[in-house]
């Protein structure tokens, strides 16, 4: 069965969707089949990977919402192949954001997004899901099919409050929802020459020893130009120091599935 996990933090511009692109690419460049959900109505990650969500007939709001005219075809229909060899995407588009509304009223919303990706988890080692930079329905259906969430945290002065909020909403679907899923944090956006920088990093190691990984994503213009291509890091410049982090990032994310299993 594979491993699902959400990248997730309801701050925003802390580099969630790159961190869920970049290192979904790298799993998929060491061999494993990998899944990248869109889960924000944004559609960024879509995006990011050459793919322009007005162009494509099936997305996952249909999903979600399967009410119109023609049946929803099977989900592995609505999967779209990337750039990179093992690295499949499940498409987002703008209507996500009526989904996000409507779900509260669906029963059982909280599993939703399980039973959607169940057919699936026998296919893919990873499924990563882009989760909206917000609370919402889509949050919190997304980490209750989650075994794993994985926060960015972006190395700057209000980087802990949105945090906390994030880590009161673990610990309420752990309660209700979903006991065994697993947390950690990634320092993203990391800058050694800014003293801030050094600081927050400091201060997250010291208070969140347990959570925080190893590996620290630095600032790199190149992961903009990436997305500007279409194409993930490790493909666009192979040899770039985000690539080479990402790939220790998906070296310790393995490590540590591999340790839980």
């Amino acid at each position: 069965m594979g491993t699902i996990i959400a990248i997730s933090n309801q701050k925003g511009g802390v580099g969630k969707t790159t961190t869920c692109i970049s290192l979904g690419a790298c799993l998929a460049e060491f061999g494993y089949e990998t899944l990248l959900v869109d889960l924000d109505s944004q559609a960024n990650l879509t995006i990011a990977l050459g793919l322009e969500p007005d162009e494509i007939d099936w997305a996952i709001p249909d999903l979600f919402d399967p009410s119109h005219d023609e049946p929803t075809p099977p989900i592995q229909s609505i999967i779209q192949s990337s750039p990179l060899k093992h690295l499949d995407v499940l498409p987002g588009d703008m209507r996500l954001a009526s989904v996000e509304r409507a779900l509260f009223e669906m029963p059982a919303y909280e599993t939703k997004l399980a039973r959607i990706l169940a057919p699936l988890t026998a296919s893919y080692d990873y499924i990563l899901i882009d989760c909206p930079p917000h609370l919402s329905s889509l949050t919190i259906s997304a980490l209750t099919s989650a075994n794993i969430v994985l926060a960015p945290v972006q190395t700057e002065f209000f980087a802990a409050r949105g945090l906390l909020h994030l880590m009161e909403t673990v610990e309420a679907v752990r309660q209700h929802t979903n006991p065994h899923l697993a947390f950690y944090l990634v320092a993203t956006l990391y800058d050694r020459r800014n003293n801030i920088c050094r600081h927050v990093l400091n201060q997250l190691q010291q208070n969140f020893s347990q959570q925080l990984l190893q590996t620290i994503i630095g600032v790199d213009t190149r992961l903009r130009e990436s997305a500007a291509a279409g194409e993930p890091i490790n493909l666009y410049d192979s040899r770039s120091r985000a690539a080479e982090q990402h790939r220790e990032l998906a070296r310790e994310i393995t490590s540590l599935d591999r340790i839980g299993k």
